[in-house]
């Protein structure tokens, strides 16, 4: 009986820790719900106060329909912009996993020297303020002639510190005896990083995949400085173009591209969230 007991406890504490859980996301959630909901409705009901799902509940949904979507689409051509976005993201994030993991592959098993104080140095730069690199990194993307071009929204995503940091904080985990084995049998620091480091890095790949995509999926700053053709657009971009409008702001179509650009990264999460909670399970150790 005092198992059982005990059973019924933990359920019903597991039970109110949900529902607690559930309260406090709640005012995070609605929001999005909003945003959701008013993508589908004409224009005139947007703003309605109480929305329209308060005032006539299900009967509301009779008024849904695709305008908003369809004026976003062939009116505001978000369309190359959305494709835009996912090439030049993922482009970037998978530099980024290559030339980053290769990084953190040295601090975490290589020796040379100054290792430590050159990996200090990639955690200091984490503390630069991002907008004061506005202006050197203006310059070089002029000095290499990519001012408006594509590899100047993929390249200097690359360079991401906090991607070697977080990567390095995993490898280490990993014994080092698994590399020193391979080099017995013969393997170079190249086959035992991509046969054995990455696959036992993947949680930590995934993981680093989730934030890096999210940053740049969602990133204005360098588009807007870098870009001038209409047809290298990205999601942001285009955006701030439609809400720049000088003769009505869209709010339908404005709405509709928000649901576009916030569902993307959400299903990318979905598809990774095992390995991301995998990854923040596993500890940091320095």
């Amino acid at each position: 009986m005092d198992m059982t007991r005990r059973k019924v406890m933990r359920r019903l504490i597991k039970i109110v820790l949900i529902l607690l859980l559930c309260a406090a996301a709640a005012p995070f959630l609605l929001p999005f719900l909003w945003m959701i909901d008013a993508t589908f409705r004409p224009p005139i009901e947007i703003f309605n106060i109480p929305p329209q799902i308060v005032q006539r509940g299900f009967a509301s949904f009779q008024s849904y329909s695709l305008e908003n979507l369809e004026s976003a689409i062939f009116r505001f051509n978000i369309l190359p912009a959305f494709i835009n976005s996912v090439a030049f993201t993922t482009a970037s994030v998978l530099l980024t996993l290559l030339l980053c993991s290769m990084a953190a592959y040295a601090f975490a098993f290589l020796r040379f020297p100054f290792k430590r104080g050159l990996f200090l140095i990639v955690l200091a730069t984490m503390m630069v303020p991002s907008t004061t690199l506005i202006v050197p990194l203006y310059r070089i993307m002029l000095y290499l002639g990519l001012v408006d071009n594509p590899l100047s929204l993929i390249l200097p995503y690359a360079a991401a510190p906090f991607a070697v940091f977080m990567l390095r904080q995993y490898m280490i985990k990993i014994p080092i005896s698994f590399v020193e084995s391979a080099k017995m049998e013969g393997a170079n620091d190249f086959q035992i990083h991509f046969r054995i480091i990455i696959p036992l890095s993947m949680p930590g790949m995934a993981a680093l995949s989730i934030i890096q995509f999210r940053a740049v999926w969602n990133d204005i700053m360098l588009p807007l400085i870098l870009i001038r053709s209409d047809s290298l657009y990205t999601l942001p971009l285009r955006f701030q173009a439609m809400d720049s409008n000088s003769y009505g702001v869209p709010y339908g179509a404005l709405l509709a591209t928000g649901f576009i650009s916030a569902a993307v990264p959400i299903i990318i999460f979905l598809f990774f969230q095992r390995r991301f909670i995998q990854s923040l399970a596993g500890g940091i150790k320095y």
